[in-house]
């Protein structure tokens, strides 16, 4: 919490966002927060970085110079690296895990350049991108846990500045950053070419990858655009808008996306949500690691099955769903939780298909084979 009207601090929530407990930082405005490889958790606050490593329970001071943090990002190595507004116009970085920490770059452009995004690719290059009061932004990488720092030219946005407000890197490499007002661009390494991804009107303030095909981005809000979350299937070339159950569907400025281990995807912007369906990180997968006690009979079926669970919580009602191969739901159900639901398959093709039960905490999944 940023306690504006109200006071700061850390919440925690171990009932996927139902219930919350307040862990402390009480009146400190709290911008960012990380968990580590480690468990460690790192986050950022109004003039310093405090940490716990006792899942939050306590806090300590670990870096007091002026300078909001509101940026942090952490490598499974024990590398941290962090930056922010007021007076604090680079990075810092921290060997182990958040409780020493460095100056390693220094902006160098013209003005208040502040540090607003950051992401690491699968090699451990480290991102940063900043926005500029004065300004042109800027993005640097470096491909040294920090050591040197390289620019990578920006689109030419004339006569306006070019402000970046987020960065991904694909799981193919390619590096995605949301501009402000500009939209969403994909820089190739390859081609060292940038290329417009949507309209150059929004502003991507945060971008999500499932797999190597689904984007999710939380769009900020702009009056010369929309807000709330887009949403790719085909690695951004085609984006439709996602904001039913936000603000009456009328969307709302999102600046966070996160993909749980539960395959929900959560939104944090002028509120906070989570989608009623599970995504999957690559649907050829075997999903048993995520089944419990879940079976449908029979399997393979020609028209209709029994799907069956082990109806562990105390929720009258569950959420089930069902994809095919390419990852389409064809079925989403609130039902009763019965821990039996009869699936018929009369209208669909032969193939293979995939479900998924939420339960409170529980997510059921499993495959079936349809034969006609």
């Amino acid at each position: 919490m940023r306690g504006y009207s109200y006071s700061g601090g850390i919440y925690r929530s171990t009932d996927n966002a139902q219930t919350w407990e307040y862990l402390g930082l009480d009146e400190k405005p709290v911008y960012s927060i990380e968990v580590c490889t480690n468990e460690d958790i790192v986050t950022g606050v109004k003039n310093g970085i405090y940490k716990s490593n006792d899942n939050g329970v306590s806090w300590y001071q670990t870096y007091w110079p002026v300078g909001n943090i509101t940026n942090i990002l952490s490598l499974s190595s024990g590398y941290v690296f962090a930056g922010g507004v007021d007076n604090l116009h680079g990075i810092i970085r921290s060997n182990d895990f958040g409780e020493t920490w460095d100056t390693v770059h220094v902006f160098t452009n013209y003005g208040q350049e502040n540090l607003k995004a950051m992401a690491a690719s699968a090699e451990g290059h480290v991102y940063a991108g900043t926005y500029n009061m004065f300004g042109e932004g800027s993005i640097w990488f470096t491909t040294d846990l920090g050591e040197s720092w390289t620019e990578i030219s920006i689109p030419d946005f004339s006569p306006y500045w070019g402000w970046i407000y987020s960065l991904a890197v694909h799981p193919q490499g390619d590096l995605f950053a949301g501009f402000y007002g500009q939209g969403m661009y994909c820089y190739s390494f390859f081609t060292q070419q940038w290329d417009l991804l949507t309209n150059p009107w929004v502003t991507p303030d945060d971008i999500l990858f499932i797999g190597e095909n689904k984007i999710f981005v939380g769009i900020e809000q702009d009056p010369n655009g929309y807000d709330g979350v887009i949403y790719s299937e085909d690695g951004g070339q085609n984006f439709e808008l996602l904001v039913s159950g936000m603000n009456s569907g009328n969307g709302t400025s999102i600046s966070n996306l996160f993909h749980h281990p539960n395959n929900l995807i959560y939104a944090e912007g002028f509120g906070f949500y989570r989608s009623t369906l599970p995504v999957y990180t690559d649907i050829n997968n075997d999903v048993k690691d995520e089944t419990i006690n879940t079976l449908n009979y029979p399997n393979p079926f020609t028209d209709k099955t029994m799907i069956n669970w082990s109806a562990m919580g105390k929720d009258k009602f569950v959420n089930i769903t069902i994809m095919n191969s390419s990852g389409n739901v064809i079925l989403g159900d609130k039902v009763e939780n019965t821990g039996c639901y009869k699936f018929k398959a009369y209208n669909i093709d032969s193939g293979i298909y995939y479900y998924s039960i939420i339960e409170g905490n529980n997510i059921h999944s499993g495959k079936m084979v349809l034969i006609k």
